[in-house]
């Protein structure tokens, strides 16, 4: 009996882990929502399993307040440049939760960002899809107040 269900532990971790490894490029616009703003970006995302994705954060360029761009660096609006996707399938559509951890480095000191949301997929075909995301981030440094943005993001992921 032991060696059944030791049998079947090794399948359950060996199979998802057998996935042919997905990237993706992500080309994305996001609206931020604790003062107002919008970002046009494009991630990279990696997805060893069928059930895990690492995103990264390429650029992105934001408006609103203050006008500022990042490369894979971060800024005050959008420095979550490190997200970990779980995939699940919900109601027939493609789905996952997404965790998100940032720092940004600066002058003053550094700045942490944790959150976390849910995103929807739309498959298009061709391993491409179209997604909405709505997140909850929190973020916090030295100098300031903590700070707690609604950030909804929606764009494709084009399968390479």
């Amino acid at each position: 009996m032991k060696k059944v269900f030791l049998l079947l532990a090794v399948l359950l971790v060996v199979l998802p882990l057998s996935a042919r490894p997905r990237l993706e490029f992500s080309p994305r616009g996001s609206l931020y929502i604790s003062s107002v703003n919008f970002g046009i970006g494009a991630d990279v995302i990696v997805n060893p399993t069928k059930t895990l994705g690492v995103r990264v954060n390429l650029a992105e360029v934001v408006f609103g307040d203050a006008t500022a761009f990042s490369l894979n660096t971060g800024n005050l609006f959008s420095f979550s440049n490190f997200d970990i996707l779980y995939y699940t399938n919900i109601a027939g559509l493609f789905s996952y939760v997404d965790i998100i951890f940032g720092l940004l480095s600066q002058d003053a000191g550094t700045s942490i960002a944790i959150g976390g949301g849910l995103g929807i997929e739309k498959y298009m075909g061709k391993g491409n899809y179209m997604f909405l995301e709505p997140a909850l981030i929190f973020s916090d440094g030295p100098g300031r107040d903590g700070d707690l943005t609604f950030r909804t993001s929606f764009g494709l992921k084009l399968g390479i």
